[in-house]
């Protein structure tokens, strides 16, 4: 297969978010116990520490379910030209980062994919590729009305799992 660029399984797709939710539901409850059981901390110091770890908690259980309903969603593959590769040079903490975007569309829908650098620079513009992709949902998003997007005309694409090249139709 020579037109396939990328292929993963789910679980290494999605294994940054695994180990992104272990680690803030350690530290959620960690801090909570060791707080309680900590005899110098003042009561006032102990309350605080139990509220950061539930807050820390709460966060870890929120990108659980988000990650979970992108999972149970399933993955979607559609078939897009390339109509623009850009580095988007962003702010992050106290240095610069840089995210490698792609936007497409299939005629009916705009995308726009992040992938890693490596990838990046082998994609091509105005040439096609099939994506298959676990479509991202805002956890509320049955609750919102109205939206800066029309989702006629724009899907959010999420975690990728397969990048193959195809001649355009």
């Amino acid at each position: 297969m020579d037109n396939l660029l990328y292929s993963v399984t789910p679980l290494q797709a999605f294994s940054g978010t695994i180990a992104g939710i272990a680690l803030l539901l350690v530290l959620g409850f960690g801090f909570p116990v060791f707080a309680i059981f900590n005899r110098k901390d003042s009561i006032w110091k102990k309350f605080g520490n139990i509220l950061l770890g539930l807050f820390i908690a709460l966060a870890g259980f929120l990108l659980m379910y988000g990650s979970y309903r992108q999972y149970q969603g399933g993955d979607k593959t559609t078939l897009v030209q390339v109509l623009e590769k850009n580095e988007v040079r962003g702010w992050c903490n106290r240095r610069f980062c840089v995210d490698y975007v792609l936007d497409t569309s299939d005629g009916q829908k705009n995308y726009v994919f992040d992938l890693k650098k490596d990838i990046w620079k082998e994609i091509e513009v105005n040439s096609c590729y099939r994506f298959t992709y676990y479509p991202i949902e805002p956890i509320f998003a049955e609750y919102l009305e109205g939206g800066d997007t029309n989702p006629s005309q724009y899907e959010t694409t999420g975690t990728i799992t397969k990048i193959e090249k195809l001649n355009c139709p």
